[in-house]
């Protein structure tokens, strides 16, 4: 069978746009249409899943223009089933008419405050003091009410618990047929007391999971395969999100051990970003892959087109671009080359604006600088080294970036430009492994190395995350390539260095204090060998 995916279409209603906004403003609902009009187009196929984060800030008016779409995609006989998320409800901002304004702030993280009426609301107490001045209602720009979820259960009731055979209404989740084989658990993942803190809150309430336990044992009973949708991934792409991931976002891997264990095998999710597929074993041996499906208004603006066999466990997927947006001209720029150009642009000027000389040092660094350090390890061909030279430091880190984004990484392991990534990593992981450093490892990367986070967003080893011919999503997939091992004695050097810098302090046995981190460092690291253990790849 075949379906339609979109997440994170961060829809705004027109009506929140006052005139003279910056045209990427009113770019961004038409972003979203032309989207859903590319999505009512493929070919062979009515039923369109949206997973999540519908509107950009969870205000009325976006979700009524929105419903309005949907119905008319309905009326044009498609099939659209969506579950909401965090973006679609009271999120982190009290929502002012003018889109391109001052945002204004709550004083205190948005599931502590109870959800306000505009024309009552106490803007004093609502918002910080530097917004003081919205005391003064006669100038305060017009705040556009939240949804909260029990509404926007209702509201999206057509596109959701009307069509299903069978709902969870304290999950807010439900299950549709989507043909005589198949049936989609749309799942609400964001189910929470609402004056419980956001990382506290549970993910799905203990009644869901029992009903999703009793879908599964149904469809077992009769020879129906049973997939889910749900907006925070289960298994977080790479290990650079996991670092940088708040507890919440760790608990969603929990979730996956639990899924896996329920008897689900694929999941369609999205809230990253990011275009990817992954895999996790649960502590029982269970296996779960999980698709995330990229945002239309983010770098890689694009959906996807699923070919599903349940039957025989295979999934494929072509990834569509948006390449135009309706009613915008772009000239030769693609729209995926216009938002990489915005975001580029962005970041160059936030690392400009660090307060420190690590602003220069990054924007002036070129390959050239950082190569001596890496060379003994690196051994590039001269031809190899002219090619990769004059790259910028910052355009490196922007490609890092947009990999990771993108998914499949252009830097396959004969490149240039992943011979000198891999040594320089080998090197900080050296160091990283001696004695003094210790604990970065664990505290600081949560358990990877530097090459384990650094690698996935040079180059997608396993099954590709954009336009992916059919796999077995219950079998692990295996590397396309054998990746050459980068080894590096940095470490060694470096606590040599350290301990002949200290030996005029060492008056009593300089040699024992000479050899002592060097022996350290040599002794931890075939502890290491002998206690390998690899952290889950979340």
């Amino acid at each position: 069978m075949k379906f339609t995916v979109l997440s994170d279409i961060h829809y705004i209603s027109r009506r929140r746009i006052l005139p003279g906004s910056p045209e990427d403003v009113f770019m961004h609902p038409a972003a979203t249409e032309t989207a859903l009009r590319m999505a009512s187009e493929v070919e062979d196929t009515d039923i369109i899943l949206i997973t999540g984060d519908l509107t950009d800030d969870g205000d009325i008016w976006s979700h009524e223009d929105l419903i309005a779409i949907l119905k008319d995609l309905q009326n044009k006989g498609k099939r659209v089933f969506v579950t909401t998320a965090t973006h679609d409800f009271h999120h982190h901002r009290a929502y002012t008419r003018c889109y391109n304004d001052t945002k204004v702030q709550y004083k205190s993280e948005p599931w502590h405050t109870p959800y306000f009426d505009p024309a009552t609301a106490d803007y004093r107490k609502l918002v910080k003091d530097e917004y003081a001045w919205l005391d003064d209602k006669s100038i305060t720009p017009q705040l556009v009410r939240c949804a909260t979820p029990a509404e926007l259960w209702d509201l999206y009731a057509d596109f959701g618990r009307n069509q299903a055979f069978s709902v969870c209404d304290e999950a807010y989740s439900y299950c549709v047929e989507l043909d005589e084989q198949t049936w989609c658990i749309m799942l609400n993942d964001n189910f929470r007391n609402i004056e419980a803190r956001h990382n506290e809150s549970v993910t799905y309430p203990a009644s869901c999971l029992r009903w999703i336990r009793e879908l599964v044992v149904q469809a077992e009973a009769e020879g129906k395969f049973v997939f889910a949708c749900t907006h925070h991934p289960l298994v977080p792409p790479v290990p650079a999100y996991r670092i940088g991931a708040d507890n919440r976002n760790m608990r969603e891997s929990q979730v996956g051990h639990l899924l896996a264990d329920l008897g689900i095998q694929l999941v369609f999710s999205g809230h990253t970003h990011f275009a990817d597929v992954g895999f996790m074993e649960s502590d029982s041996g269970n296996l779960l892959c999980d698709i995330t499906t990229p945002s239309v208004w983010h770098y890689p603006p694009q959906f996807n087109v699923v070919t599903l066999d349940g039957q025989n466990h295979t999934v494929a997927f072509d990834s569509v671009e948006l390449k135009t947006v309706d009613g915008f001209d772009l000239g030769e720029k693609t729209f995926k080359a216009y938002i990489r150009e915005n975001f580029e642009a962005d970041y160059r000027n936030k690392f400009k604006n660090i307060p420190s000389p690590l602003n220069k040092i990054i924007l002036a660094a070129q390959v050239k600088h950082l190569y001596p350090l890496f060379k003994l390890n690196c051994k590039l061909t001269k031809e190899e080294y002219k090619q990769i030279e004059h790259r910028y430091l910052f355009d490196i880190i922007m490609d890092l970036v947009h990999n990771m984004l993108g998914g499949d990484g252009s830097y396959t392991p004969d490149t240039p430009m992943y011979k000198f990534m891999m040594s320089a990593c080998a090197s900080l992981d050296s160091i990283i492994n001696t004695q003094p450093f210790k604990n970065i490892k664990k505290d600081l990367l949560k358990g990877y190395s530097v090459s384990e986070v650094i690698e996935p967003m040079l180059f997608n080893n396993f099954i590709p995350d954009n336009n992916a011919s059919a796999f077995d999503f219950t079998k692990k997939p295996t590397a396309r390539v054998q990746p050459p091992v980068y080894k590096s004695h940095a470490g060694e050097i470096l606590m040599v260095l350290l301990c002949i810098l200290i030996l005029p302090l060492a008056k009593l046995m300089p040699f024992a204090a000479v050899a002592a981190l060097p022996a350290m460092t040599i002794r931890k690291k075939m502890q290491q060998k002998k206690h390998t253990v690899l952290p889950e790849r979340y």
